[in-house]
């Protein structure tokens, strides 16, 4: 009997770990630039809201955040859309509890109604690189870091 309560133990420790470590994994979305200037994160999130105006209806189109913003460009972004007359439904972060706590497969009381948006930014040398996930289309360009100034170094490329 006693065997049993520390193997099952075992198990529930294990789980517990494997969950823990599931939430602490690398989030694919958000901005991976250690230290994001301010001032270039706001050119490029001009930028990116443009872009999205050109593309979607303001006053018909919400967009839910698929992932907690935490970085100069998505707080932006953020107030550049809702200042164009987005809807915008930000990511709630779950602490450690909720996570493990969460009854999984439950339905929502209420569907989402909108469209799901999510963002890399990413930099290699003096290229910055922003991709944009809006439901099943993906929006990218790279931006040229030069001096004190970014510029777009190319056109916006779309796949859907």
């Amino acid at each position: 009997m006693n065997k049993m309560i520390t193997a099952s133990n075992s198990v529930f420790i294990l789980m517990l770990v494997l969950l823990l470590l599931n939430g602490c994994a690398s989030q694919p979305y958000g901005n991976f630039i250690q230290n994001p200037s301010i001032v270039t994160s706001k050119i490029m999130a001009d930028d990116v809201t443009a872009q999205i105006v050109r593309l979607y209806p303001a006053a018909n189109t919400q967009f839910n955040l698929r992932h907690v913003v935490n970085d100069p460009f998505g707080h932006a972004l953020i107030e550049n859309l809702r200042l164009e007359g987005f809807a915008v439904q930000e990511a709630i972060q779950q602490s450690i509890q909720q996570q493990i706590f969460a009854v999984p497969n439950q339905p929502d009381t209420e569907p989402q109604k909108g469209l799901i948006l999510s963002y890399i930014i990413d930099q290699s040398g003096d290229l910055y690189h922003v991709k944009l996930m809006i439901d099943d289309m993906r929006l990218s360009r790279a931006f040229s870091v030069q001096a004190d100034s970014i510029h777009p170094a190319g056109l916006w490329v779309r796949k859907e």
